[in-house]
């Protein structure tokens, strides 16, 4: 009975992420989505007792999903800067590498819960701040391993890196730009040029997301 519901709450959670990458996160309701799965909104709120409920186990959904898509293969590369560089390669686009058929639910909440007092919102914060912590100490051991400048503002450079992220999930997703791989790759490497990284900031293409 345990790996039934088990099996039944996955489903619940795998079609709700493929319509959260399209509609966002409020876009997922108990209707819709029950609708979705194809069960009653009874039998769906016997796994979820609120929308939030769904919401945020769907933003942990979406961490579980991205890790092995751009973490762990990351973590396979040389320490510093090949590191955070293969990082940065996998993390763009990643929605699309790993089979949703939207962009990222997180990116998307950080839009539709930026006014809004809730727990969505704190879950959507605890992963930004979680995720920024990563890049800061990938970047932190870029520059101990003399790949960036000593005296780099590792704030700044995760923020502007951050910002490029935003702007080519925008840009891709939303204007639907054909150059927004290359435009963000462009971005990355002057980042890179100027905390001093510059002979080594050439980095492969990315794949249209």
């Amino acid at each position: 009975m345990g790996n039934m519901a088990s099996t039944t709450r996955e489903k619940i959670l795998n079609e709700g992420l493929s319509l959260a990458s399209q509609a966002g996160l409020e876009g997922v309701t108990l209707g819709v989505l029950a609708t979705q799965v194809g069960m009653s909104k009874s039998g769906l709120f016997a796994h979820f007792r609120s929308k939030e409920a769904v919401q945020i186990s769907l933003l942990e959904q979406t961490q579980a999903l991205g890790a092995p898509v751009i973490v762990a293969p990351a973590m396979r590369e040389p320490e510093g800067l090949p590191r955070l560089k293969a990082l940065v390669r996998n993390w763009f686009g990643w929605s699309t590498r790993a089979g949703l058929p939207g962009g990222c639910p997180v990116a998307a909440g950080m839009f539709e819960y930026d006014d809004v007092e809730s727990p969505v919102r704190d879950k959507i914060l605890e992963l930004e701040t979680s995720w920024r912590s990563l890049l800061a100490g990938l970047v932190r051991e870029s520059v101990k391993e003399g790949h960036l400048r000593r005296d780099l503002d590792i704030d700044q450079f995760v923020w502007e890196l951050c910002g490029i992220y935003l702007a080519h999930h925008t840009a891709s997703r939303f204007v639907r730009s054909p150059d927004a791989n290359k435009r963000a790759e462009t971005a990355f490497n002057a980042l890179l040029e100027r905390s001093g990284g510059h002979k080594t900031a050439r980095s492969r293409p990315h794949k249209r997301a």
